[in-house]
C-alpha cells in the first residue's frame, strides 16, 4: 500500500492543515490586537502630551507626565533601537499639535512595551514609555492550550487507528491458514468492536474446521476399514481372475477416497504443494499405474523433459484427464503427447458444449442434463485447481473431430 493511500497519512495531513490554520488565526489576532493597542496608546499619549504642555513656555512638564505614568527613556541603546524602528502611519492628522508644540509624535511597539517618540524640529527626540504592559501569559496560554488540545486529539485518533495494522496482520495470518490468531481488544471504540467480531468469527471458523476434520478422519477411517478387509478377503480367493478384478475395484475405491479428500482440501484452500523436479516419464507412469485397467487404451508419445511439479498431485491431474478422455471417447482411445511447453491429451469425442472453465466448477450439471452433456465432474475440478496452484494453464481446443486438452507449463 502506497503512503498516500494510508488513512493515517490523510489524518496527519488534515491535522497539519488544522494546526497551520489555527496558528494563522492566532497570529492574525495578535497583529490586530497589537495595532489596536498602538492606536489606543497613541490617543492616550496624544491627550497626555497636550495636557502636559505648559501654555506659556510651550514646554513639556515631565513631572505631570510622570504622574500620568509616562517614563522618560534614558538608555542610549534602547533609544537607538526605537528610533530605527519604522514609523507607523498616523491614525489621524497631527498638524495642529505639531504647529502648537513644534514637534511631531508617533507611537511604536517594542517587546511588551509601547513608546511615544516626540520628534523636535530643532533638537533631539524625546522618548517616553507609555503606561501600558501587555498581558503575555493569557495571550500565550490560550493558543498553547488550543494547540495542545489539537495535538492531543491527533495522538488519540492515531492510537485508535494503529490497532488496524495489527488486525490486518492477523487477518493475513488467518488467510494463510493460521487459525490460532487472536485479536481481542478491551477498548470501547468501533475498531475494537471490529477486532472482537473478527476474533469471534475466527473462533467459530476454527471450531467448524476442527469439526470438519474430525468428521473427515472418522468417515475416511470407516470407509477404508471395509476396503482393507475386502482386499484381504480377495487375496484368499483361489481364482486369480476374480482376485485381480476385486483388487482393481478396491484400488479404485481407495483412489476415489483420496480424490474426495483432495476435493475437501481444495474447497478449504488447504492443499499444499511439494514441488520438485521430475522426469515426465516418471509422472506419466504414476498416472498410468492408477489407471491400470485402462493402460491399453492410452497411447503415449513423450518427449523427454523435466517437470517442476508436485509428483503425486500432478500425476492425479494427468490421471483425471486420461480417465475422462477414455470414458468420453467414441473409440475409448486417448493420445498423450508433449513438447517443451505443453502436455496434450487428445481423443475422438463430441465437442464440449460449454467453456472448459464451467466444467471445472464443482457439482456442474446434474441429473439428466449431466448425463446428456457428459460433464466431467469432480475430476476436472481437481485438475483445474491443481494446475492453477502450479502456476500453469489448462486450455481446450477442437480440431475436426478431435478434442485437445492442453496444459501450458
Amino acid at each position: 500500500m502506497r503512503w498516500y493511500h494510508s488513512i493515517i497519512t490523510r489524518i496527519t495531513l488534515i491535522f497539519a492543515l488544522a494546526l497551520l490554520g489555527i496558528a494563522a488565526i492566532f497570529f492574525s489576532l495578535s497583529i490586530h490586537e497589537r495595532e489596536s493597542n498602538i492606536r489606543r496608546m497613541h490617543d492616550y499619549a496624544h491627550l497626555a502630551v497636550r495636557t502636559a504642555v505648559d501654555p506659556l513656555t510651550k514646554q513639556l512638564d515631565f513631572a505631570k507626565l510622570d504622574e500620568m505614568g509616562f517614563t522618560l527613556v534614558d538608555d542610549r541603546k534602547l533609544q537607538e533601537k526605537l528610533l530605527s524602528l519604522p514609523k507607523p502611519p498616523r491614525p489621524f492628522p497631527m498638524k495642529q499639535m505639531e504647529e502648537k508644540l513644534r514637534f511631531g509624535m508617533y507611537v511604536v511597539s517594542h517587546g511588551i512595551h509601547i513608546y511615544a517618540i516626540l520628534q523636535k524640529r530643532d533638537g533631539d527626540p524625546i522618548i517616553l514609555q507609555v503606561p501600558f504592559e501587555k498581558e503575555v501569559f493569557p495571550q500565550i496560554l490560550f493558543p498553547f492550550l488550543t494547540l495542545a488540545f489539537v495535538i492531543f486529539l491527533y495522538i488519540g485518533i492515531i492510537r485508535s487507528i494503529l490497532p488496524l495494522k495489527t488486525l490486518r496482520e492477523q487477518i493475513k495470518h488467518f488467510a494463510n491458514g493460521n487459525y490460532d490468531v487472536t485479536c481481542k481488544s478491551t477498548k470501547k471504540d468501533e475498531i475494537a468492536a471490529l477486532a472482537n467480531e473478527f476474533d469471534s468469527a475466527v473462533a467459530k471458523i476454527k471450531s467448524l474446521r476442527d469439526s470438519r476434520q474430525l468428521f473427515l478422519r472418522n468417515i475416511m477411517h470407516e470407509l477404508k476399514t471395509p476396503i482393507t478387509k475386502g482386499k484381504l478377503a480377495a487375496e484368499m480367493i483361489e481364482d486369480a481372475t476374480y482376485t485381480n478384478i476385486l483388487q482393481n475395484v478396491f484400488k479404485r475405491q481407495e483412489a476415489l477416497l483420496e480424490e474426495f479428500s483432495r476435493i475437501e482440501k481444495l474447497s478449504a484452500d488447504e492443499l499444499k504443494l511439494d514441488i520438485k523436479t521430475y522426469h515426465i516419464e516418471d509422472v506419466v507412469d504414476f498416472a498410468l499405474d492408477i489407471l491400470e485397467d485402462k493402460k491399453e487404451n492410452i497411447t503415449c508419445q513423450l518427449t523427454p523433459v523435466e517437470l517442476h511439479v508436485d509428483f503425486e498431485l500432478f500425476g492425479v491431474v494427468l490421471k483425471n484427464l486420461l480417465d475422462n478422455g477414455v470414458n468420453y471417447a467414441h473409440d475409448h482411445r486417448v493420445i498423450l503427447r508433449n513438447d517443451a511447453k505443453t502436455i496434450t491429451v487428445s481423443n475422438h469425442a463430441p465437442a464440449l458444449e460449454f467453456p472448459i472453465e464451467r466444467y471445472a466448477e464443482p457439482y456442474f450439471l446434474e441429473g439428466k442434463k449431466q448425463k446428456s452433456s457428459r460433464g466431467l465432474g469432480f475430476g476436472l475440478f481437481i485438475t483445474w485447481h491443481v494446475i492453477r496452484l502450479h502456476g500453469m494453464r489448462l486450455k481446450y481446443k477442437r480440431e475436426g473431430e478431435m478434442n485437445h486438452f492442453m496444459i501450458y507449463m
